[in-house]
């Protein structure tokens, strides 16, 4: 996937350096049981990861025990996997299968591809506390259909009923724009739109999964990129247009220069070592 984190506004030079281990939220420091206190009081929360970045994970692992630690009702989605995962996902977590089954029976590594021993920590604690795992994404051909054909030449029992994107802001179609450049190898405006069509066709298909699991009554936390959760963008504004609207993103940050991002990039940071 594209990084789209970046774009990043100018950030804010504190008095005093935020220190590891510590949330921050619009420019002050909050304890940790302000800020999960806070996420278990929403209808989703939204952590995002550099997929290839293990302290992300350590921190999201952390984030999610301390969400459970306060709310029993918990469901976690996966950016990683798409809905035809969903049985092996439920095997695993039912204790019905070892790692190596659940890898090979989700095409792990066909998939995803990023190693998942960066992961495994994470969905250990779902197995072990039974915490359900929820499949976001959908296989890519489904959404190059989407994109190439269209919604209306989908049938709705095809895609799952995933329902149209809602139209990008105007500040997310630049953040996608600058990506596209950035890649592209055919850097037509056709091209361009199909690159934001596919951005947006991967960003509602999570959040209308994120959302049938709110509904249920569950907090639902997605573990996803954080281009998808940047800004409040991403799937955040497609699950306000889903009339989902109690979300939270949070994200993890590293600075070696006693700066926070703008107070636009997440609803809240948590400060990660430099390693």
């Amino acid at each position: 996937m594209a990084c789209l984190a970046m774009g990043l506004q100018s950030g804010v030079i504190m008095a005093a350096c935020p220190s590891p281990g510590q949330w921050w939220q619009e420019d002050q420091p909050l304890t940790t049981r302000q800020a999960l206190s806070s996420a278990t009081q929403q209808q989703v929360v939204l952590l995002g990861e550099q997929h290839d970045e293990v302290s992300h994970h350590r921190w999201q692992l952390h984030t999610l025990a301390g969400l459970h630690a306060l709310n029993d009702e918990l469901v976690i989605g996966l950016e990683m996997l798409p809905r035809s995962a969903q049985p092996a996902l439920d095997a695993w977590v039912a204790g019905e299968s070892d790692a190596a089954t659940l890898l090979s029976q989700t095409r792990w590594d066909e998939v995803w591809g990023f190693d998942a021993a960066l992961y495994m920590p994470i969905l250990e604690f779902a197995r072990m506390a039974q915490i359900p795992l929820i499949a976001l994404n959908i296989e890519p051909s489904l959404r190059h259909r989407l994109v190439n054909d269209g919604w209306e030449n989908v049938p709705a029992e095809e895609r799952y009923a995933i329902p149209p994107p809602h139209p990008a802001s105007a500040h997310y179609r630049a953040r996608l724009t600058e990506v596209f450049n950035q890649h592209a190898m055919d850097d037509t405006p056709a091209a361009l739109e199909r690159f934001i069509q596919a951005q947006l066709t991967w960003d509602v298909a999570m959040a209308q999964r994120l959302a049938e699991a709110a509904e249920s009554g569950a907090l639902a936390v997605g573990l996803m990129g954080l281009g998808h959760v940047t800004y409040n963008e991403g799937v955040a504004y497609q699950l306000n247009a889903l009339g989902i609207n109690d979300t939270l993103s949070l994200l993890p940050w590293q600075t070696n220069q006693c700066e926070l991002p703008a107070t636009t990039y997440a609803d809240a940071i948590y400060i990660l070592a430099n390693e």
